[in-house]
């Protein structure tokens, strides 16, 4: 739905009350948000047809870069030009680099190297990954269910504890009950402030209703323009957009703006919550989008406020996978010559974390 401008109390110079402020800031906050989450969408769509055109295939140009890297070590490595522990890290280089490929990227012709070079062929190596993964998922769901499973723990010998254990121990279900009746008499005001909330919003809508409901409308013309506010109407109550139905009260003359101005003290109480509530649902969305912008090139997710800049890193990841590409392209033509590959591994040091990881060496 198309919004209009911003909704305010007073000119800019006037001098307001809290409430009159809180309501300014919270329209301001959702026309602000009215613009960003549209744009934000957009950029996201926008960064899903650049991956699948721009980013997925230079990726795999480099992928495939790495999996002639391999070949190569291993047309090097059956030379036998090296010592033992160079042969070694030859070896463990291309374990590690295939397996990766094949995992990660479908290179599933380099299964045989895999298996030439590393201690325990492919499918072993692929059932000992999930497992760590299971493992991994399972120790912290075990964690979550021992917390949960202290926070219920209670002695089972009570009576058997010292006088002052006892005393300790009502004393804290004392409170623990003191806090559930503080918790069920908040949960009881809070309904009744939602369904005030939720009158004041309906109240908005039923005088625009009884304005415009085309019914008994006998002029065709007006009928016609009646049916097109309602649907106007309807679709902003559905939404349960109160900024936008007491735009259209005004824009349809229900009320002016000194109505705005002299909103009872109860009555913009219960706008503002509405109005928070609003800004709330509209915040998350931004943040669900922030979110998926993120995983697509690696902004945080707090720093993608604009196409622009969402943009900017994108473009930014393009070129570092081109130059990631004309590096590797490099080293392809240096370690064709063997004494520049042992220069490499002559320094080289194989890594104390465990094999099959899914970090690239290169």
């Amino acid at each position: 739905m198309q919004r209009s401008s911003v909704l305010r109390i007073g000119q800019p110079k006037t001098v307001l009350n809290k409430r009159q402020k809180e309501f300014n800031q919270l329209s301001e906050r959702i026309e602000q948000l009215d613009k960003l989450i549209p744009e934000l969408r957009a950029t996201y769509y926008l960064l899903i047809d650049r991956v699948q055109k721009e980013y997925n295939p230079i990726v795999m140009e480099y992928q495939s870069f790495r999996v002639e890297l391999v070949k190569l070590m291993d047309r090097t490595y059956e030379k036998d030009l090296y010592r033992k522990a160079y042969l070694t890290k030859l070896a463990y280089l291309i374990s590690e680099i295939s397996f990766d490929l094949i995992v990660n990227y479908k290179f599933e012709e380099l299964i045989p190297l895999f298996n030439k070079y590393s201690e325990v062929d492919f499918d072993a190596a692929l059932n000992e990954l999930k497992r760590a993964d299971s493992q991994l998922i399972d120790s912290k769901l075990l964690a979550e269910e021992n917390e949960i499973a202290d926070e219920e723990t209670f002695p089972e010998h009570f009576h058997e504890l010292s006088e002052e254990e006892q005393i300790r121990i009502k004393e804290e279900l004392r409170a623990e009950k003191a806090k559930l009746f503080s918790e069920q008499a908040k949960e009881a005001r809070q309904l009744l402030t939602k369904q005030k909330t939720t009158k004041s919003v309906r109240t908005v809508y039923m005088d625009l209703v009884k304005a415009f409901h085309p019914d008994r409308e006998t002029d065709e013309a007006e009928k016609i323009r009646k049916t097109e506010i309602m649907q106007r109407v309807t679709q902003t109550y559905q939404e349960n957009n109160l900024l936008e139905l007491l735009k259209l009260q005004i824009e349809f003359e229900r009320i002016d703006q000194d109505h705005l101005e002299n909103l009872g003290k109860e009555q913009l109480t219960y706008y503002n919550l509405v109005l928070k509530e609003q800004v709330d649902e509209l915040e998350k969305e931004k943040e669900e989008i922030q979110q998926q912008i993120s995983y697509l090139c690696g902004l945080n997710p707090q720093h993608a406020n604009s196409m622009t800049t969402v943009v900017v890193k994108f473009n930014t990841n393009i070129n570092e996978v081109k130059a990631e590409i004309k590096e590797i392209k490099l080293t392809l033509k240096r370690w064709k010559e063997p004494s520049l590959l042992k220069a490499f591994l002559k320094t080289y040091e194989i890594p104390n974390t465990a094999v099959f990881d899914d970090e690239d060496d290169f």
